[in-house]
Order: C-alpha cells, then structure tokens, then sequence
C-alpha cells in the first residue's frame, strides 16, 4: 500500500480537473492504496452545494464525496488560505475536511509515496 496524495486547484466549473481527479481517487482507493487529498485555490469551489443550473452543463460528481468514508479515504484537507482569500469558512462546505494551515500540509506531504496534482 502506497500513501497517494492528489492536490486539486481547479474549480468544477472551468475544466475537468476535479471529474478526473475524483475519478482517479477513487480508482486508486480501490485497490488499497491510501489516498489523501488537498483541496487548494479555487478547487475549494468543488465543495460547495450545487445548484441545478442546466445552462452548466456538468454532472454533479461531488455527489461521490460522500463515498469517501466507503473507499477509506479519511484526509480530506482544504488549504485555510484558500478558503479565506475566497471568503469561505468550514460551514460552506459540503463534507467534513480538515482546514489545514500551510505547516499541516507540508507534514502531510512529507508523509506521501507519491503526490498528483491537477
């Protein structure tokens, strides 16, 4: 078993990167590795309630969040700064995480096989 973690900094809105990156997570919790992930820049958007917005065009694959107890994901961190400098707080959010300052996440790094970013 390798610790994997995949660091997000794109919104839901603009690319794939966070589709891909569930995905992706999802896939390698699956097979007994154990993932962490870091929500980061405007990738914190992908943990706000959705609204139906047809005009979108997106499936709601944050939905799939409340899979990560099932898959054993259980470090789900959210950078404090993000969060902040886009006028969020814990309450918006739609899962549980850990609000990580920059000192938690170079720990959690040091502790990774491996780092993905998208």
């Amino acid at each position: 078993m390798r610790n994997i973690m995949l660091i997000q900094r794109h919104s839901s809105f603009n690319t794939s990167h966070g589709r891909e990156s569930f995905d992706l997570a999802m896939a390698l919790a699956a097979v007994e590795h154990k993932v962490s992930l870091l929500f980061m820049a405007d990738a914190v958007f992908q943990l706000m309630p959705l609204s139906d917005n047809p005009q979108l065009q997106l499936k709601p694959y944050q939905h799939g969040f409340k899979l990560f107890d099932l898959y054993e994901i259980d470090q789900v961190l959210v950078c404090e700064d993000s969060l902040k400098q886009r006028g969020l707080t814990r309450a918006d959010l739609i899962i549980n995480t850990t609000i990580a300052n920059s000192a938690m996440i170079k720990n959690c790094l040091a502790n990774q096989h491996q780092v993905i970013t998208s």
